[in-house]
């Protein structure tokens, strides 16, 4: 694992800005969740907030889409200059049609999967993406999946791989293990309003490892 991604979606809404500068030191990117409250049960951060964010930060964007008309949402976030976008297997017919709006932007895209979809399903996908947004549990929030490593696997291994859903620094030796280059860590990281020395105490655990928190996956 190469590299520590902070959730917007868990940070203080009452804070973000102050969030968001705590972490950035530490981290090498920010994700982004968008929920529609139907493909995922909650609602997400804003299109507004996303673009506001693109022209303030110097660290990369990824947007997670969880919604139930992906196609059009690809559209919206590509054009506001995202490094990538992570497109569920679940709702997407065509993945090579997407994957051309967003490199046509000069963005990524990823395959997300959630955790209860057999992982099978990637090898349909892993010609025409630029790699997976694993999902280690329930969308919108819920108890780590106790088989994620095992399911983790059995990916197609030469993806650049994302994994999401209640990472903890536990989890980095296996991740570290599974050759996950990012890890995208959210309550973990803001809960109790300790962000930034979270953040640092997370870097630390890595770089520890022999591993660099701030490199690009």
């Amino acid at each position: 694992m190469t590299a520590l991604s902070a959730s917007l979606f868990a940070a203080d809404p009452l804070r973000l800005s102050e969030e968001i500068e705590a972490v950035a030191a530490y981290v090498e990117s920010f994700h982004l969740d968008i929920m529609d409250g139907v493909f995922a049960p909650e609602f997400g951060l804003s299109g507004r907030l996303i673009g506001d964010l693109a022209r303030v930060t110097n660290r990369p964007l990824d947007v997670h889409l969880m919604v139930s008309d992906p196609r059009s949402a690809i559209v919206r976030y590509a054009e506001l200059g995202v490094r990538s976008i992570a497109v569920h297997i679940e709702g997407e017919a065509d993945f090579a049609e997407a994957a051309a709006i967003v490199r046509s932007n000069g963005g990524r895209l990823l395959a997300a999967i959630r955790h209860t979809t057999p992982v099978a399903r990637l090898d349909e996908v892993a010609e025409s993406v630029d790699g997976i947004l694993f999902m280690t549990a329930p969308l919108g929030g819920g108890a780590f999946d106790d088989t994620a490593f095992i399911r983790l696997a059995e990916r197609p291994r030469h993806l650049p791989t994302t994994v999401d859903g209640r990472i903890e620094a536990g989890h980095f030796q296996l991740l570290t293990g599974l050759g996950v280059d990012l890890a995208v860590m959210g309550a973990a990281l803001f809960a109790g309003g300790r962000a930034g020395e979270q953040a640092r105490l997370y870097a630390d655990q890595l770089a520890g490892q022999g591993l660099a928190s701030g490199a690009a996956c």
